[in-house]
């Protein structure tokens, strides 16, 4: 049974329901490919304004790359009394606790991001189920075959790097449920394993390429927020990585490299003191932009205050999860990355005194002239080409092909330091080559949704935490290698809707 759309306006952009019971107001039938791609951005695509809904900022204080603030002086106390359940489901999210989705719901979460990431999937499945009844040309039709085959995959990625074991570390371990209709279905769904759904995405993906491969060459790639022939190539580099196929990882790492005009951004031609924007099409690394930035800073953007140095009366405001010292250490002497994508935080007291904060973990996106996040508008994501060398780096590495590897892992590099503090990496192979690359990946890819997922595929790290509160330690916690936490246990609202679904196994409380 085919899914009934909503209309919203002009016939043209539709509201899906919840996962797995779409309910209906009025029936709306597209009659054409053009309806069914306008449809695509408003439903199926997570896009900057306020329709978007929160998906990956849940990852975005749990790996090593945050801590809390080590500002001394947090002013009154009483902002943990006053504002108790944003900290405590801060601290449980911070803390990796097994019943953290209990904590968020108990303290006033309303966001659902299981739902959020299978709405988007419903987006793409509708548009699919639609096709073959619409009118237009083939070249329209493939065009929307393409995007939501390729956003279907985007997702399940996502989804199974989020609730799902490693892939690498237990293929038959649970997945996520494949849907793959806008139907209703007359059953819960079980969790597929692990395998299953990156055959799926693999699928998904590889379909995508074929018909985003036949359309004419201007369809293939635009600067603009829709997928594209060298984003689902990226993709595919990503998830061949994530698979430990590193002749494929390699393969596409290539293609994106090799058969299109993105070039790497040489930081030393950037102004000093001018926050460049990483996640937008003008910028000539960016393969796909995604997502809002007000979504990504959801729990960021938590702030504290400081007392005035200059009246003690008055209080500024600092944000409370910074870059982590961990992190900042490993930028050298020349490295420009840690100016260009680590925002050093300003604020002014009541006498209009400049001074400098704290390094803080806001991504690569606009700043204005303040340092501040410009008014959280705009796509918070963007998939890079630094990711691509990286991908290539690391697989050619694994592959025990050093010569590609390190060009690579050099290529990145020396667009990211001083002309008089460059230096290429060489005489390293092995484990030693595979250490250096990942390191790179973290200091490039800092901020952007890797570096959890990458921690996770590795297995082999573990990672610590320091509550604080005024800049004092209150409590540690440690998430070993290969922790369960590592796949988000499930919301005991989705078990009580899907009964045919299998908790993760959960950790022991920290």
């Amino acid at each position: 049974m085919k899914k009934i759309l909503i209309v919203l306006f002009a016939g043209v952009f539709v509201a899906c329901s919840d996962f797995l019971e779409p309910k209906s107001q009025s029936e709306y039938i597209p009659k054409e490919a053009t309806a069914l791609n306008e449809m695509l951005l408003g439903e199926a695509y997570p896009m900057s304004s306020g329709y978007g809904k929160e998906i990956l900022d849940i990852v975005s204080i749990l790996d090593d790359d945050v801590m809390c603030t080590n500002t001394p002086g947090v002013i009154d106390a009483s902002i943990t009394e006053s504002n108790t359940g944003d900290f405590l489901k801060l601290r449980a999210l911070y803390s990796w606790q097994p019943n953290v989705n209990d904590i968020l719901k108990d303290y006033g979460e309303s966001i659902n991001r299981w739902a959020n990431y299978y709405a988007y999937v419903l987006g793409a499945n509708a548009a699919l189920d639609y096709l073959d009844g619409v009118s237009g040309t083939e070249d329209e039709k493939n065009l929307v075959k393409a995007q939501a085959l390729a956003l279907r995959g985007f997702y399940y990625f996502y989804m199974v790097n989020i609730w799902g074991e490693a892939y690498s570390q237990n293929k038959a371990g649970l997945g996520v449920p494949l849907k793959l209709t806008s139907g209703m279905e007359d059953r819960d769904i079980p969790r597929n394993t692990v395998e299953e759904v990156y055959e799926q995405i693999l699928e998904d993906l590889n379909e995508a390429e074929r018909l985003y491969g036949e359309l004419p060459e201007n369809l293939r790639f635009k600067r603009d927020y829709r997928t594209n022939l060298p984003m689902v190539q990226l993709l595919k580099s990503r998830v061949y990585l994530y698979m430990e196929d590193w002749k494929n990882a390699v393969i596409y790492a290539k293609k994106v490299i090799e058969d299109w005009n993105f070039a790497l951004t040489d930081l030393k031609s950037l102004s000093g003191g001018t926050y460049y924007n990483f996640v937008s099409m003008d910028c000539p690394e960016a393969v796909w932009v995604f997502g809002s930035i007000s979504k990504y800073m959801t729990y960021l953007d938590t702030h504290v205050y400081i007392e005035d140095p200059m009246d003690e009366e008055e209080h500024i405001s600092v944000k409370f999860f910074n870059a982590s010292d961990e992190l900042l250490k490993e930028y050298v002497e020349g490295d420009l990355r840690k100016e260009n994508y680590v925002l050093l935080e300003k604020y002014k007291d009541s006498w209009g005194n400049q001074y400098n904060g704290n390094y803080l973990a806001v991504g690569k996106f606009a700043i204005n002239p303040d340092h501040n996040v410009a008014d959280k508008q705009g796509f918070g994501h963007a998939f890079r080409l630094p990711e691509a060398y990286l991908n290539l780096a690391e697989a050619a590495a694994m592959d025990k092909d050093d010569d590609t590897a390190l060009w690579a892992l050099n290529e990145l590099r020396k667009t990211r330091f001083t002309e008089e503090k460059y230096k290429a990496v060489s005489g390293i192979s092995g484990e030693d080559l595979v250490e250096r690359i990942r390191l790179e990946r973290r200091l490039e890819l800092c901020f952007e949704g890797h570096r959890w997922f990458d921690l996770k595929r590795y297995g082999t790290t573990s990672i610590e935490h320091q509550w604080k509160i005024e800049g004092e330690l209150v409590q540690g916690y440690v998430l070993p290698a290969n922790d369960p936490f590592y796949a988000m246990p499930i919301s005991r609202e989705v078990l009580e809707q899907n009964t045919s679904l299998e908790q993760n196994k959960l950790p022991n409380p920290r």
